[in-house]
């Protein structure tokens, strides 16, 4: 625990006494500019229930705002706004949940836990309460996580995954907290989230490998029928056959295309049919799995420097260095080589046009489309010349990155207004 000094601030974006707000983007300005835990215990916790209580009003306020003549952009920009306030509430809930769990408030009632509290007396359920206070007690144990949560450095969900993959390596995040709250400034969370996994696993390095013999010889699959003769599967799977197994299934059946008729089927539903198809006998596609891990690791020098050392299945997510060495010299994976610096090393010769070495390495360096916000895995995208082979392009690695089908002919539609622009400027 850190010394907080005292604090008086009471101040917030507006004034109690003002009207109530007719837009959603009102909401974000009754947020405390700086929800800083210290004001709970400088004396004005007063204050911040006058804040939660304005900002419930304005809520509701905004609640019955006519939107019907408003535009697209205006909507975009209430949506921005209303997140943005999502956001600044969930770091001031962190804050004040941390101290009031530090004076263990919630058994002044006889409540057992924090989370039974919460679950008992608040609209959330019991896993979301156990997340809030897990994540709670990191950013009070943390004065550097803190701050960068206070300043909108880092977002609660970022604080959530930092605070899951941190169980039972506490002092170790303290010591890593710096280079660990740099990763997160610049990953969302869901990168931030692949990032700590190699730190967990680096973390783990001393008991890696019994832990790396139990991922591949601990496989197990049931599968169970109720009296109507339905089944419930329930298994396990060693890392890289969960990831061959998702990769064929996933080729088997494809996303639906949409026709305004029938309701296109969910993941779930398209990988249980390519099951079916897998066991009735149909021949399953051919796959490729590649394992890239950083020179260092495979040689059992795990860094944790965030921005160079990795282990992972391409397109699925972390492996333990440990599996990778075990699996390093089996012909069925394949293997790129990556050194700190991240180039790729034995990918194969350089051809003029795409050949299937600079595709391989084309899907680990992007590890799907590169639109901001779109999750399409590489095997479902395509290669595209950044600067058009038409113009003179060339087909090398700087020129390529991958793009589903979509943000292809998007990005082509994009470059084809640009180049019309500019003809009509000359």
């Amino acid at each position: 625990m850190f010394d907080i000094p005292p604090c008086n601030r009471t101040d917030v974006r507006v004034q109690w006494g003002s009207p109530l707000p007719r837009g959603c983007s009102e909401v974000r300005r009754l947020v405390p500019v700086d929800p800083d835990p210290r004001c709970v215990r400088g004396g004005v916790m007063s204050s911040t229930q006058g804040s939660a209580r304005q900002v419930r009003e304005a809520v509701d306020a905004a609640m019955v705002v006519d939107r019907a003549g408003w535009s697209g952009a205006a909507r975009s920009a209430e949506v921005v706004e209303l997140l943005a306030a999502q956001e600044r509430l969930s770091a001031l809930v962190m804050a004040v949940v941390g101290e009031w769990d530090r004076d263990a408030a919630w058994a002044l009632d006889g409540s057992v836990s924090p989370v039974a509290w919460l679950a008992h007396r608040t609209p959330v359920t019991r896993q979301d309460a156990a997340s809030l206070v897990r994540s709670a007690r990191h950013v009070a144990r943390h004065e550097a996580t803190a701050k960068a949560l206070d300043a909108g450095d880092v977002t609660a969900a970022h604080v959530q995954v930092a605070a899951r993959a941190t169980k039972h390596r506490d002092d170790l995040y303290t010591e890593h907290e710096t280079v660990l709250l740099d990763a997160a400034r610049s990953l969302d969370p869901s990168a931030f989230r692949s990032a700590m996994a190699h730190w967990r696993r680096c973390a783990d390095a001393v008991d890696d490998h019994d832990k790396a013999v139990k991922e591949i010889t601990g496989s197990y699959l049931d599968i169970v029928a109720t009296f109507e003769g339905v089944g419930h599967l329930d298994g396990r799977l060693d890392p890289v056959s969960t990831a061959t197994l998702t990769r064929v299934v996933d080729r088997m059946e494809p996303p639906d295309g949409f026709d305004g008729i029938t309701a296109p089927r969910t993941r779930a539903q398209r990988r249980a049919d390519a099951l079916v198809r897998l066991a009735s006998g149909e021949r399953p596609p051919q796959i490729n799995l590649d394992i890239t891990v950083d020179i260092d690791t495979l040689a059992g020098r795990p860094s944790l420097d965030l921005t160079s050392g990795c282990c992972e299945i391409a397109g699925s997510g972390p492996l333990s260095p440990a599996v990778a060495a075990m699996l390093a010299c089996d012909a069925a994976i394949g293997r790129v080589l990556m050194r700190g610096d991240s180039e790729v090393l034995d990918v194969g010769r350089q051809t003029r046009m795409l050949n299937r070495a600079q595709r391989r390495a084309l899907g680990i360096r992007d590890g799907g489309c590169v639109e901001p916000g779109c999750t399409a895995p590489a095997e479902w995208c395509d290669a595209h010349h950044i600067t058009h082979w038409t113009a003179h392009g060339p087909t090398d690695l700087s020129n390529l990155e991958l793009r589903c089908r979509r943000h292809h002919i998007l990005q082509h539609q994009r470059d084809l207004h640009a180049a019309l622009r500019a003809r009509r400027q000359e």
